[in-house]
């Protein structure tokens, strides 16, 4: 049987990124550590430098110490994963000083183990995932490091014949740091698992990020440790503790900057976010004063409508019916038709008033010719027609307002004594409007039963949740009842006005509006819109 093969290109590209993914995940990085650990234990023919006995525990002690350190501030500080590529590797500044103070064959192991060391929660946690990121940093790490020990022997050994020892293992130590450089980015480029095509991308991508220059500061303490040879013992040693002071501001500075970046860019998004949502928020409100603005004018037109139409013709209709009743026909009329006549007149009057009361609910015509104050005394007088005693008072002298103004006020009061009529079983109420300065406030008072304001909200809410009011009675009456509350808001925060309700039971209820006084006079676009 002959083996399928992979004709699609999309097969092909992903069996060259699973043999990618394989080579540099496990099989390649566990090769390199194999031979370059093999490699440093038995070769010794590399020269090692002048440097105390315990020179490498020392060195390997702290690098295993600064290793967890960093582990522990990365985790404290919420950087793993993706966000710890944006941060320096303090590792490679040590792998450079251990190839100055105790040779490359000791500097390559201590590179070796180091991933290990630093990785070993997380090996003793999931292996099976974190075996490939610790080989990677591991194998990265002893390449690395053996590529800058052979730079640093090959270029200040010839300098030391020319120019003083000193002078040569820094330009030797200088020229490790671009190495050690170099291996940095490669090792980010693989914590990418990027593809074979990506991998240069990858690298060059971190060349342009803000880790760049956080690890430059660390590397360039490096060609420094040289001093320490010139020292003796006790000394170096202690060079090498003052030589974790830079080493450790310089990360814990990175640390903070690319914290502090994370921030910038989350409260950038929130700001962003905060934006669209107030343009929605913005959009919203132009398109419910928008929907008010129609609602006003078809109310209005039917209005106006029922005005020319329908009640005239119920006037012709009942004053027909007037000249039926008392005009003297031969035969003359029962006794039964003419009294049927007479109550078809006294219907037609009834029904004429009622549509004269409706198109006064629709759009008061006095509230167009007259203003606000008019309308709301014209309000309360049809209120007390209507079996509510109300009154009306008038504070500081009136003035015309923009028409979204003085229709929300209106609306407001209507609905305001309509509930008070309707639920509240009041004796009286009263309206008053107040002109000030900057404002026009409104006041609607009762001496009704009252309400529990907040249990009302709440039940209009429990409707809601519950699914479009369903619920037993007393709840779905409470939440029409509700409706009216909160269709009086909406309309007072479409002109930015403050409203406020009290009421308590037994105790009747107030209604409060306080508008900006927005006059017409002085917004040309509101006057525009009135006309």
């Amino acid at each position: 049987m002959k083996r399928p093969v992979i004709s699609e290109r999309g097969g092909r590209v992903s069996l060259t990124r699973l043999t990618w993914q394989a080579l540099t995940g496990v099989a390649l990085p566990l090769a390199v550590v194999a031979l370059f650990a093999g490699w440093a234990s038995q070769d010794r023919s590399l020269p090692v430098p002048v440097a105390p006995i315990n020179a490498p525990l020392v060195l390997a002690a702290i690098t295993f110490a600064i290793a967890l350190v960093v582990r522990a501030l990365r985790r404290g500080l919420g950087m793993e994963g993706r966000a710890a590529l944006a941060l320096p590797d303090p590792l490679y500044a040590l792998y450079l000083a251990a190839i100055i103070l105790a040779g490359i064959p000791n500097a390559v192991l201590l590179a070796l183990l180091t991933p290990f060391v630093e990785g070993a929660p997380d090996l003793l946690r999931a292996p099976a995932s974190s075996i490939r990121t610790v080989l990677r940093r591991s194998a990265c790490a002893g390449v690395t490091t053996l590529c800058a020990g052979i730079v640093y022997l090959n270029i200040s050994d010839p300098f030391v014949a020319r120019i003083q020892t000193l002078r040569a293992h820094f330009i030797g130590a200088v020229a490790a740091s671009v190495v050690m450089f170099v291996g940095v980015a490669v090792m980010r480029a693989l914590e990418e698992q990027p593809t074979l095509g990506q991998f240069s991308a990858t690298v060059a991508r971190y060349f342009s990020s803000s880790a760049l220059g956080f690890q430059a500061l660390l590397l360039s303490i490096g060609p420094l440790l040289p001093l320490a040879e010139q020292l003796d013992d006790v000394e170096a040693e202690f060079a090498w503790t003052l030589f974790l002071v830079p080493l450790c501001a310089v990360y814990f500075l990175a640390l903070v900057s690319v914290r502090l970046q994370q921030r910038t860019g989350e409260l950038q998004d929130t700001i962003a976010q905060l934006g669209v949502a107030r343009r929605r928020e913005a959009e919203l409100t132009d398109y419910a004063a928008l929907i008010t603005r129609a609602q006003e004018d078809e109310r209005r037109r039917l209005a106006r409508e029922l005005h020319d139409d329908t009640a005239q013709a119920l006037i012709a209709l009942a004053r027909g019916l007037d000249a039926l009743s008392t005009r003297a026909v031969d035969p003359p009329l029962s006794s039964y038709d003419t009294r049927f006549v007479g109550e078809l007149g006294e219907l037609a009057k009834r029904t004429l008033e009622s549509v004269r009361r409706a198109c006064q609910d629709l759009r008061p015509s006095v509230l167009d010719d007259l203003g606000l104050s008019a309308a709301l005394e014209s309000l309360a007088h049809a209120m007390s027609q209507r079996g509510l005693p109300c009154t009306f008072r008038q504070i500081g002298p009136s003035r015309a307002c923009a028409p979204e103004v003085e229709v929300t006020i209106y609306r407001i009061a209507q609905e305001a004594l309509s509930n008070t009529r309707q639920h509240a079983h009041a004796a009286s109420a009263a309206v008053e409007i107040t002109y000030g300065p900057e404002t026009v406030e409104l006041r609607v008072t009762d001496d009704g039963s009252g309400f529990d304001h907040g249990a009302l909200m709440w039940a209009h809410k429990r409707a809601g949740d519950d699914g479009n009011g369903a619920g037993d009675a007393e709840t779905e009456g409470e939440a029409r009842a509700g409706l009216g509350l909160l269709g009086m808001r909406e309309r007072a925060s479409l002109i930015g006005a403050r409203l406020r309700i009290e009421s308590a039971p037994d105790h009747g209820t107030e209604v409060a509006l306080s508008a900006p006084a927005l006059l017409v006079e002085s917004h040309p676009r509101l006057r525009r819109a009135s006309v």
